[in-house]
C-alpha cells in the first residue's frame, strides 16, 4: 500500500489561491476615457442600444455617457456617476472594454474543500 501525505502548508496555500479566484469583481476602472451608452434616467445599457438609434435626436431613449479614465465603470442596470452627456473637448473616447458588459448579479453559493468531499490527503492501492 502506497500513502501520500499532504502537506499542510500547501493544501493552505492551495485553499487560499482558490478561494481568491471565486471573489467577484466589486467594480471595474476605466483605462481611458470611455464611452458607455445609457437611458433617458441615466441606468447603464448595452451600447448597441446607442449604436442602433440616432444618438442625440429628438425623442431618442439612449445617449452616451462619458467617463474619463480611472472612473468606475457601472454593470447594466446601474445608475452612471462621475462622467457627463457632454463629451470632453479634444478627447478621444473608446467603448467599454467587453469584460464591463455584465448585469450585477447576487453571490452565488459554491462549494470548498470539505463540501462534497468524502476522504483526501491519502490514496491507497
Amino acid at each position: 500500500m502506497k500513502t501520500i501525505h499532504l502537506n499542510l502548508t500547501l493544501a493552505a496555500a492551495s485553499a487560499i489561491t482558490l478561494a481568491a479566484c471565486d471573489q467577484p469583481v466589486d467594480h471595474w476602472t476605466a483605462e481611458q476615457d470611455t464611452a458607455i451608452c445609457t437611458d433617458r434616467n441615466g441606468t447603464r445599457v448595452p451600447d448597441a442600444q446607442c449604436q442602433t438609434h440616432h444618438v442625440g435626436s429628438v425623442g431618442t431613449a439612449f445617449l452616451w455617457y462619458y467617463l474619463g479614465r480611472n472612473s468606475v465603470v457601472p454593470y447594466y442596470g446601474e445608475r452612471v456617476a462621475g462622467g457627463s452627456f457632454t463629451r470632453t473637448a479634444g478627447a478621444t473616447y473608446f467603448h467599454a472594454p467587453v469584460r464591463t458588459a455584465m448585469t450585477r448579479s447576487a453571490a452565488v453559493a459554491r462549494g470548498g474543500f470539505g463540501s462534497s468531499a468524502r476522504s483526501f490527503g491519502s490514496f491507497g492501492e
